[in-house]
């Protein structure tokens, strides 16, 4: 674990480095592939305390330093905040701490607490939000990989908080990577095949998740993962829109999942047409347009 102790070193002099003694563990909030996350608090504060497994550290280390490394770099106000790291020597492990999202993720606001049927607004703003929080990656020379409901949190007031930057990559010169990564119902077609891609990866993945949200169900919710994934090659399969109600919408979406990376638009057209969008439709309620013109 040699690597452990170099990244120590370095979050020690970058003043990044918590105490175990100061970080008391509360009730767990969910188990990964990557280790558990908790519930605690540091000095009064309540945060979220992300558990690397010793396993995931020994067969992964690579993605685990990366998200150590990139997460307190990234200012944005929808982007979950970086509070610290934290080691422990026996056993071996580290532990990121960042702020708690006290609503929990996008899965559970859509079947658990069912808020978006509640409050219908609430989605465009999560939208944009999303939007904005993968423009500033992208702004940045970063793919995320993994953009899906399970990795966006949502504030005490319900702003939206990408989170889980294991996956996410800085973007080579020539802006292409390749290799397969992310969950393969919101996995864009260039990358289920295993060829070059873009950042247009992570626009095509923001559609899926923006389509659910107004759909209010899974995508392709009958079909296997995989089975999904080549539909999407083969048959240029996406999930069905027949909920959502804005015409708008579904346009932007429908340019934002298309089979041709160059077609998808940029992040400014997105936000601007989901801004439009939202002051028209009719069953977002008065609610999300004074929030628009508020923040103007």
């Amino acid at each position: 674990m040699d690597g452990l102790k170099n990244l120590e070193s370095a979050f020690q002099n970058e003043g990044w480095l918590l105490k175990e003694k100061d970080l008391k563990f509360g009730p767990i909030l969910g188990r990964g592939a990557a280790g558990i996350t908790y519930e605690a608090d540091f000095h009064g504060k309540k945060v979220a305390i992300k558990a690397y497994s010793v396993q995931i550290l020994k067969k992964d280390f690579g993605s685990v330093k990366i998200e150590m490394t990139l997460l307190p770099k990234l200012k944005h106000p929808n982007i979950i905040g970086f509070v610290g790291i934290c080691f422990r020597a026996d056993p071996v492990t580290a532990a990121l701490v960042m702020d708690f999202a006290p609503n929990g993720d996008l899965t559970k606001a859509l079947y658990e607490t069912k808020v978006l049927l509640k409050k219908p607004p609430l989605r465009y703003s999560i939208a944009i939000g999303l939007a904005k929080a993968i423009q500033y990656l992208h702004k940045e020379d970063i793919i995320h990989r993994d953009i899906k409901p399970g990795n966006v949190l949502l504030s005490e007031s319900n702003e939206c908080l990408l989170t889980d930057f294991g996956f996410s990559r800085f973007i080579d010169s020539d802006g292409r990577m390749t290799g397969e990564t992310g969950s393969y119902k919101y996995m864009a077609p260039e990358v289920v095949r295993h060829g070059p891609y873009s950042a247009k990866a992570d626009t095509y993945s923001f559609a899926i998740v923006v389509n659910e949200m107004f759909m209010n169900e899974h995508p392709y919710e009958h079909v296997l993962p995989l089975h999904a994934a080549m539909g999407v090659v083969k048959k240029n399969l996406r999930p069905t829109q027949r909920k959502v109600k804005s015409e708008q919408l579904k346009k932007i979406i429908a340019k934002c999942w298309d089979g041709e990376p160059t077609n998808r638009p940029d992040w400014d057209e997105v936000i601007t047409e989901l801004e439009s969008a939202a002051s028209t439709d009719k069953t977002s309620g008065s609610l999300f347009g004074r929030l628009i013109h508020a923040a103007q």
